[in-house]
């Protein structure tokens, strides 16, 4: 029995009335109650047993009651209660009746492009809000979207969300969320901010109006890659009938750089309600230099409209885009006047006269006002007076902290304009702490009349100089490196810091990898301080977790998914003419619980006559690439470092990680990069495991390693 059942038919707290499960997942369950103290219908989100003690998945429900708190407002779910006990944890918010937007993109495929903007419209609302409030969603995506039957939209899920004053980011908590849905800078783990929603939202109206992911691909990896470096298909190539300026948002708001994606969620919002009012629209993008477009009378620039200027699109027009009724709210007070105004007219019907003198005496003179009022508008269209010359006054950042909540507000207009930064370096300073700004160029107080970029919204900081004592570091991401690999970086020369290793209870880590360090990642520490690192040792189970649904994944997600159960698996390769080692059977049902230990046989379809992917690690680079040559694989990208000839370190070091992972361990270690190879240079990483069925059009990753005596790096 499920622990979701012990609670049906239950009065939680002596207040909610639990009436039946809506919602099951991995961390935790969904019920529907009913609140007897407010005599209404709600969603209680409880958290598993086994993540009871979890300190991150503690620390993902509390933030996301913390997120949703900070907020108020109609596209977003309200949270009406939570309760933190040692023993439970549960989230009390607004039942909403409907279906997540993944079902019903599922169910409709690509939808007409008004609705679909119309549904992106109301997500960006919502997310306007939460930016306002400085937090970042860090995770939309249609599965986290509910759309109700009345055609409104409420955004959900605010687990991973960044919140303002949080503590610096966790690797893991980088690149978190959904691969086909996260931003460039998400999936390379870089630092996530406001623009990063912006890109999901354009992934998210990317599918709608075609019925396509932008970017897909056999592994999530490999999407990751595509996320990073590849640029969309524009969606019009896809929807003939899509009108161009929809496209247009699409592809600016997928801008591989943030700083050339909307400025805000605002921005996008006010684009997307020009579009729909006027469909033949062509945005001008930047500097744009597309004759025909600038000669398109229906032209304007997509970087000039985020004004209130333009009218918001009213719930009323929505209803019409989507034919249907939108509630008004209770406060509405046509409905009241209306109400009003028929009672009161069925008792005076007898009395009532013509008002029209009495509306014509007050019509005239307002007539007039206005003919007044709009002459001397048109006089100073038409005849502007000198200009007034709009300046911005640098801020004083002296002394002050860098770190990214600075940056964030230093990027979002917080000292009264928009600036980005070019340059961060860092110099020791015996008159500055360590992390404190020093200099910068331009020096507060100076005054810029215009900004530094074409769009005229950013104002560059050349550079901000950071004083860093030469014996300090920064305490690097470990987090999911295995035990060997995380004391090989931190005890290296590039830290030098004195490693103690503590082992602690998780189901969200294999055996023996890091789940966190004290300091944590991006403390500023000094060589030869101490650093606890904590691996983790899974605890004891006589059960395994609940299967899960494998039919349809890769082998290697499959296998990934099946290691964090403690089931035990078996794989049985089927020929299949459409072969694509993916999963199409399991023998245990998703969903069972069986003793640790239990064997489940995965079935997955390859190729007739497939190859198999041979072990090229140890083989210099000519054998290996005959030998890929020779199978039909292509090398999709390659990296290669230094190493001292007959050295193992860089191999064992990137052993067992996906390719992005590998790249970015490697740079936090001492190997400086190569970019010169030879017949010598050796294979130390194969993004494909020995044994995989490999196809003609396989897609590889490398990592090279150089050997230092035969050719010398130059500094």
């Amino acid at each position: 029995m499920y622990k979701y059942e012990n609670f049906i038919g239950k009065v939680l707290d002596g207040r909610y009335k639990i009436l039946e499960l809506v919602g099951l997942g991995g961390m935790a369950f969904v019920l529907k109650a009913e609140d007897l103290v407010m005599n209404r219908i709600v969603a209680i989100k409880i958290l598993n047993d086994e993540f009871n003690g979890n300190e991150q998945a503690e620390a993902r429900f509390i933030n996301e009651s913390k997120a949703v708190a900070m907020l108020s407002h109609k596209n977003i779910v309200s949270i009406y209660d939570v309760a933190i006990y040692p023993d439970m944890k549960y989230i009390v918010m607004e039942f909403l009746d409907g279906i997540t937007l993944r079902e019903y993109l599922d169910n409709k495929g690509a939808l007409p492009w008004k609705e679909a903007c119309v549904y992106i419209l109301q997500i960006l609302r919502a997310l306007e809000h939460a930016h306002s409030k400085s937090v970042i969603h860090r995770d939309i995506k249609p599965q986290n979207i509910m759309l109700e039957k009345n055609g409104e939209i409420k955004v959900t899920d605010f687990g991973i969300a960044k919140l303002p004053n949080a503590p610096s980011l966790t690797l893991t908590e980088k690149a978190i969320g959904t691969v086909y849905y996260i931003s460039p800078e998400q999936a390379s783990g870089k630092e996530t901010n406001f623009y990063s929603d912006i890109y999901a939202v354009g992934v998210m109206m990317y599918e709608a109006v075609t019925g396509q992911l932008p970017f897909t691909a056999d592994s999530p990896l490999s999407i990751a890659m595509k996320q990073i470096n590849q640029k969309p298909r524009n969606p019009a190539d896809l929807v003939k009938t899509l009108p161009v300026g929809v496209c247009q948002i699409i592809l600016k708001a997928m801008e591989k750089d943030p700083y050339a994606r909307f400025s805000s969620a605002h921005t996008m919002c006010k684009a997307i309600e020009w579009v729909l009012r006027n469909p033949d629209v062509v945005f001008l993008i930047g500097g744009s230099n597309d004759e025909t477009a600038k000669s398109n009378p229906a032209a304007v620039s997509i970087d000039m409209i985020d004004t209130s200027e333009i009218q918001n699109y009213g719930d009323n027009e929505i209803a019409e885009t989507l034919g249907k009724n939108i509630k008004r709210q209770p406060n509405d007070r046509k409905v009241k006047g209306k109400k009003v105004n028929e009672a009161k007219n069925k008792k005076q019907v007898k009395k009532s006269r013509s008002f029209f003198p009495i509306i014509m005496g007050v019509a005239i003179p307002l007539l007039l006002v206005a003919l007044v009022l709009g002459g001397i508008v048109l006089y100073k269209v038409i005849f502007p007076g000198p200009a007034e010359d709009k300046t911005v006054t640098y801020p004083d950042l002296i002394n002050l902290e860098w770190n990214s909540e600075l940056k964030a507000k230093l990027n979002n207009g917080t000292f009264g304009a928009n600036f980005k930064i070019k340059k961060v370096e860092y110099v020791e300073n015996d008159d500055f702490a360590s992390g404190r700004i020093i200099s910068t160029d331009p020096p507060g107080g100076h005054i810029s009349k215009s900004a530094s970029d074409s769009s005229n919204k950013y104002f560059n900081y050349d550079v901000i100089t950071v004083c860093r004592k030469l014996e300090d570091v920064t305490v690097p991401d470990v987090t999911y490196l295995t035990r060997t690999a995380a004391m090989v970086l931190l005890q290296g020369d590039m830290y030098k810091l004195d490693v103690i290793t503590e082992t602690e209870s998780s189901n969200n880590f294999f055996e023996n990898q890091v789940t966190r360090t004290v300091p944590e990642a991006g403390s500023l520490v000094r060589a030869g301080d101490p650093i606890t690192v904590y691996i983790c040792a899974r605890p004891v189970s006589n059960d395994t977790a609940p299967m899960p649904n494998l039919v349809g994944s890769t082998v290697s997600i499959a296998t990934e998914k099946v290691q964090y159960t403690l089931y035990k698996y078996t794989l049985v390769p089927v020929e299949n003419a459409d072969g694509n080692n993916t999963v199409i059977s399991q023998d245990v049902p998703p969903g069972t619980v069986s003793p640790s230990g239990t064997t489940v046989t995965i079935t997955y379809s390859v190729k007739p006559d497939g190859n198999s992917m041979p072990d090229i690690t140890g083989s210099n680079k000519t054998d290996a690439l005959n030998q890929l040559n020779a199978l039909g694989i292509t090398i999709n990208d390659f990296r290669a470092y230094y190493i001292e000839s007959g050295d193992g370190t860089l191999e064992m070091l990137v052993s067992g990680y996906e390719y992005a992972e590998a790249i970015e361990i490697v740079n936090n270690s001492p190997f400086m990069e190569s970019h010169k190879l030879t017949d010598e240079t050796i294979v130390v990483y194969q993004s494909i495991p020995v044994g995989t069925k490999i196809g003609p059009d396989t897609e590889i990753y490398i990592i090279y390693g150089v050997p230092i005596e035969w050719e010398e790096p130059n500094y």
